[in-house]
């Protein structure tokens, strides 16, 4: 069962794996309009502060718990957690929503990235209903071409939308996002993972909850200060939410 917890005072859902996708299908569903979260780290840490992040991990219809070091505080209660990370959330409602015939769209990154993801779901899921691929302009501030997004978006008839702005920007598109009719999932770099684009370390370097030192050696230039102040920061928080959550 999906259960609502906290970590440094901010949302994320706990649960198994296979619930957390279950549930984002009946969302798409549904047909009202819905957002999907994946709070990692950086997210938690940046939404302390930035108030406009945290109240649209509050107002979200579910914030899956994406890195593993959250996964793993989870899991110190009852119930525990597994990880559902948007890398493998992306690949993984694409069966799922070819078998339900549930419409998807595909927002953000670059129109090279999209190309390439595109071409592999049409190869690897040729049942899938994908109606619309839309990339906007790279740094634009997306607000001014929001309403026509949101109407393409609304005529492509797409279900299941997965946005890849990178945090915190898509989460803050998605809270703007009204009548649309649609799920919406911030997937971050997930386009170009699935795509083989980008590479993710090996499964044991995530088990050790190493991610992070890899991406870090790989891009120095633009993730040494990130991880450094919010890795700190979450790191300096740890204690405190351990013991919270093994005492009585």
């Amino acid at each position: 069962m999906i259960r609502r917890d906290r970590i440094l005072g901010s949302r994320v859902d706990a649960g198994p794996g296979g619930e957390f996708l279950g549930r984002i299908l009946s969302l798409a569903e549904s047909g009202r309009t819905s957002r999907v979260l994946f709070a990692n780290v950086h997210m938690l840490v940046e939404s302390g502060r930035n108030p406009l992040l945290r109240a649209a991990m509050e107002d979200a219809d579910l914030v899956c718990p994406d890195g593993m070091p959250v996964a793993r505080l989870l899991s110190l209660r009852r119930g525990g957690s597994d990880r559902m990370e948007g890398m493998s959330a992306f690949p993984g409602l694409l069966p799922l929503a070819e078998t339900a015939g549930t419409p998807v769209a595909l927002f953000g990154s670059t129109a090279e990235v999209l190309a390439a993801t595109s071409d592999k779901i049409r190869r690897e899921h040729p049942g899938l209903r994908l109606v619309l691929e839309l990339s906007p302009p790279f740094g634009s501030g997306l607000e001014t071409g929001f309403a026509e997004d949101l109407a393409r978006l609304r005529e492509s008839g797409a279900r299941l939308v997965f946005v890849a702005l990178g945090c915190p920007r898509q989460e803050l598109w998605m809270a703007e996002v009204r009548e649309v009719g649609a799920c919406f999932l911030g997937v971050g770099n997930a386009f170009e993972v699935y795509a083989g684009l980008r590479s993710r370390p090996p499964r044991w370097v995530r088990s050790l909850c190493l991610e992070w030192l890899v991406r870090l050696v790989r891009e120095p230039r633009r993730l040494g200060w990130r991880y450094a102040s919010t890795n700190a920061r979450f790191l300096l928080g740890l204690p405190g939410e351990i013991l919270r959550r093994r005492s009585p």
